[in-house]
């Protein structure tokens, strides 16, 4: 999810970074939506609907859900068309970047050990999101082998930046992920809820979102 326009920088600077990554340009999709200044009220008020009971849900799972900023629908609108455009392209898996992630080098070969496994998953986490990694991993070495847990509670999307998808999972929230209420990652833990989702975090992770950098130093090697 990259606005080739809007984020130029990141746009450009992806191109090279996902390629050296072992990720050819021929297999990337760029999708974005409306930008959040562009929206206006009519297109808001069209998908974004705060107070309306959904899926069996009658309260709001966030602070955030009566507020969402321009950014963060736009971010939504952006989701359920890479969905439109999954399920177009007919690929049986499908990873979802946001536009500030940072692949680790040994990405590609990790990504092999994760879609190896044979545990049952709809939705496979890639990255540690806001420093949440499973109990079983906290504190242990970013360069210890692979490996794919159950997430220990129902609030399984951590982050959005990067996931991995099965089809028919997606065939199932692209018809109920609008109207939405909350901003895409507490939205995403509401729809996999509702159609029964089986979810996995992948540690040590694949990937961390490059907007944190600066901030404190990356913890991906290399």
């Amino acid at each position: 999810m990259c606005h080739p326009e809007h984020e130029r920088g990141r746009y450009e600077w992806l191109r090279t970074h996902l390629p050296a990554r072992g990720i050819p340009l021929d297999r990337i999709t760029w999708v974005h939506g409306p930008w959040g200044s562009e929206l206006t009220p009519a297109q808001v008020f069209a998908v974004h609907d705060p107070y309306k009971p959904r899926l069996g849900v009658t309260e709001s799972v966030s602070y955030k859900s009566a507020n969402l900023s321009r950014g963060e629908i736009s971010l939504l609108l952006t989701f359920h068309k890479v969905v439109e455009a999954a399920l177009a392209s007919g690929a049986p898996e499908v990873i979802v970047f946001e536009s500030d992630v940072v692949l680790r080098p040994d990405f590609c070969s990790r990504l092999t050990t994760v879609l190896a496994t044979d545990k049952p998953w709809d939705y496979i986490s890639l990255g540690e999101g806001v420093g949440t990694r499973p109990p079983e991993r906290i504190g242990a070495s970013y360069f210890c082998p692979t490996e794919l847990f159950v997430p220990p509670h129902m609030w399984v999307y951590r982050c959005c930046d990067s996931m991995l998808f099965r089809r028919s999972f997606l065939e199932k929230i692209v018809k109920t992920l609008i109207p939405f209420r909350e901003c895409l990652d507490w939205e995403m833990n509401i729809q996999h809820a509702a159609h029964g989702g089986r979810a996995l975090w992948a540690d040590p992770p694949l990937v961390e979102p490059g907007s944190g950098r600066w901030r404190e130093p990356s913890q991906l090697n290399g």
